[in-house]
């Protein structure tokens, strides 16, 4: 694919709904800085699409969110860039398994490219890959066609296999053995605990860094946390004791149960509801010293969630979004009732073109 400005390919363009997808036919110019890539099945896996930029990698991913933002929200001129360090790797990796072979889909469709190692993810899960594949052809585990998770805790070691009903094994020395026990990620020195195949952040480590980081710098801190898609719990842990009450609002209600055990873990009570955040959420909803954070899926807010954001009187909000068009719109959606005053744009998905988006809100 073309990766750098200024390169030049003949392609085949696929019209979607609102875009185009195009495949590369054949190249008419190629930037110098373009290196071989460090994978081998980097041109038709659909996992990783940044291989070939090397150490340019950063300005490539910082002038992609540059372009998004001076499209969708050419006021902002201030704004962030934090690149993922060297060493992120990813703590959870989705492999297919067709009955035959075990791997990532081949992009733009469901065929399996066959893989025995991962450069991208944490070493344990890589070598874990063709003990999967042996556990499968050996039917030791179930040789339906379908997706498999492999998920390691923080620090990285303790491997487990999650099928596509949910069903967990852990890896040993003599193979896999079904296993329920929670996955325990240490961030920032707190420890928190999740259900195997249960949502976390893909790196773990690199996350928290950052939005301890980010989080920290602004200096937030109150009266109550309003932690709306608030998972196990991960932003009230990191923002502790700044506030003085806390509140977690998650549809899943797995999630919710370990958000409560974590945080009571940490000597953080907390009210945790399990609900559509769009159910939950009313009117008029805080005061002046509280804080809105919202980490909603890829797609954004639920319908609704915005317009009932504008009656809000806490004073501040966060918003986290992992697809930048998304935060984009919502951000148009928040004003005129909240004003985005700051900006971090950050690489929690390296080796992809995906970022992340935190921005501090303040009443508009």
């Amino acid at each position: 694919m073309a990766l750098f400005p200024g390169e030049v390919v003949e392609a085949e363009v696929h019209w979607k709904a609102r875009h185009g997808e195009g495949r590369v036919l054949r190249w008419l110019k190629m930037d110098p800085r373009r290196v071989r890539a460090a994978c081998p099945v980097a041109a038709t896996c659909g996992g990783c699409d940044l291989w070939e930029g090397g150490d340019a990698v950063a300005d490539l991913k910082r002038a992609m969110a540059a372009d998004l933002l001076h499209r969708q929200l050419p006021e902002i001129q201030d704004w962030r860039y934090l690149p993922a360090p060297a060493e992120a790797r990813r703590h959870r990796i989705q492999l297919h398994w067709d009955g035959e072979f075990l791997g990532y889909h081949q992009r733009g469709s469901h065929q399996v490219v066959p893989v025995q190692a991962c450069p991208a993810a944490a070493e344990s899960l890589s070598q874990a890959i063709p003990r999967l594949q042996e556990a499968l052809l050996g039917k030791a585990l179930s040789q339906r066609p379908q997706r498999w998770e492999l998920a390691t805790g923080t620090p990285e070691g303790r491997v487990v296999a999650i099928d596509d009903k949910a069903h967990a094994w852990l890896l040993e020395p003599d193979g896999w053995h079904r296993d329920e026990a929670p996955i325990l990620e240490t961030i920032e020195g707190i420890p928190l605990r999740h259900r195997a195949g249960g949502f976390f952040q893909v790196s773990p480590p690199w996350a928290g860094q950052a939005f301890r980081e980010i989080l920290g710098g602004w200096g937030l801190k109150g009266g109550t946390l309003f932690d709306l898609y608030g998972g196990v719990g991960l932003f009230s842990a990191l923002l502790g004791s700044r506030f003085r009450h806390r509140v977690v609002v998650e549809f899943d209600q797995v999630a919710v149960e370990w958000a409560k055990k974590n945080l009571e873990a940490l000597a953080l009570p907390t009210e945790c509801f399990a609900s559509d955040i769009g159910k939950w959420l009313p009117e008029h909803l805080g005061h002046a010293e509280d804080l809105i954070l919202l980490d909603p899926p890829r797609t954004g807010l639920e319908p609704g969630v915005s317009a009932k954001l504008h009656s809000a009187e806490a004073g501040t909000v966060v918003l986290v979004g992992c697809d930048g068009a998304a935060f984009c719109r919502e951000v148009r959606r928040l004003e005129p009732a909240w004003r985005l005053v700051d900006l971090v744009v950050v690489d929690l998905f390296p080796l992809t073109h995906h970022v992340e988006c935190v921005g501090l809100f303040k009443k508009g």
